[in-house]
């Protein structure tokens, strides 16, 4: 064993020999060396189980989560006082955005874990980098980030069905229609669209065919986009179909509700356009105001609003104004 020792570790390693002064506790050393090694293995591969055991439970209690929002999402199509959650907004959000088209197995779980995840790592590495008062705002900043482009994805969504809206009523109105073909019309017209209203006509189609049921493939597709006027639509197609009504009717009034909309949505965009120059106009002359001040007291302005009580108020305040005006935005975009 020496002589193995010696050849493998020359240098670093030397066992006294039998009989030579320290032989016995050398090998009493080295063999709890040893079992230190296997016992460091073993709870090594204990850990790795656990962890593989937890990544697991999450997942499964995940896709259990996921099961049942599914099902309530399906419950609410056919109630008229819908129940809401965090998990059936955050569906919805996916739906609205488009996120589900491009992956498929995505759901509220798994954008959860995903935020987590990211947010966690932006924290870990600014921590590191900067310090945790840094790190705090980074992670604000990276949860805020994931949410701009959600809100971003879904105002795309939004105006890509307020562009193709028309063009569904003009090909709706070329059908002469009875309330048995409706899901095969929706079906050839939804070769002509773009997306998302491409891939909800298709789906409604199959699932009209998958589950025999008209009315919640119907209901379905409304739930998938988030146009007001597309919701209202597919709702008014659905009462016709069910009572026989005249299909030429409803186009015709869809028409006109669509007119309407569209100048109230123009004028919702003039109240941003002159909301949006009233904020720019609002900073400037904060801007100013600063610089005014600055002069007056001869410089450390920056100091007084980063390193004072006082400082930090004001800036809370200038925030919140931004963030409170950002938010009525995109309320009034919808």
């Amino acid at each position: 064993m020496r002589g193995f020792f010696e050849k493998m570790l020359p240098g670093y390693l030397s066992l006294p020999g039998p009989g030579e002064e320290g032989w016995f506790y050398g090998h009493i050393a080295l063999f709890v060396l040893l079992l230190l090694g296997f016992i460091l293995l073993l709870l090594r591969l204990e850990i790795l189980k656990s962890i593989r055991l937890f990544l697991l439970k999450t997942r499964h209690s995940i896709d259990e989560k996921d099961r049942e929002t599914r099902i309530l999402r399906r419950e609410n199509l056919r109630e008229f006082e819908k129940k809401n959650s965090l998990y059936l907004r955050l569906e919805r959000q996916i739906e609205y955005s488009g996120l589900r088209r491009r992956f498929e197995s995505l759901s509220a779980g798994k954008l959860i874990v995903f935020e987590v995840i990211f947010v966690s790592a932006v924290y870990a590495l600014s921590m590191l980098l900067f310090g945790y008062k840094a790190a705090l705002i980074f992670a604000g900043l990276g949860f805020g980030t994931i949410q701009l482009i959600l809100v971003h994805l879904k105002s795309r969504n939004l105006r890509a069905v307020n562009d193709e809206l028309p063009k569904l009523l003009d090909f709706l109105g070329n059908y002469s229609y009875s309330s048995a073909e409706v899901i095969s019309i929706l079906s050839q017209i939804s070769k002509y669209l773009e997306e998302p209203l491409r891939s909800a006509l298709e789906e409604c189609e199959m699932e009209s065919r998958l589950t025999g049921d008209v009315n919640l493939a119907l209901a379905s597709m409304a739930d998938k986009i988030e146009h007001p006027q597309f919701k209202q639509l597919v709702r008014n197609i659905e009462i016709t179909s069910r009572y026989g009504a005249d299909f030429t009717t409803l186009v015709s009034e869809s028409r006109k509700s669509m007119r309407d909309y569209m100048s109230a949505n123009a004028d919702r965009r003039g109240m941003l356009s002159e909301a949006a120059i009233n904020m720019g106009l609002l900073i400037v002359m904060s801007l100013i105001v600063l610089m005014v001040v600055n002069i007056m007291i001869g410089g450390g302005i920056i100091n007084i609003l980063f390193t004072t009580f006082v400082g930090h108020l004001a800036i809370a305040g200038m925030v919140f104004i931004f963030i409170l005006f950002i938010s009525q935005m995109f309320s009034l975009n919808k």
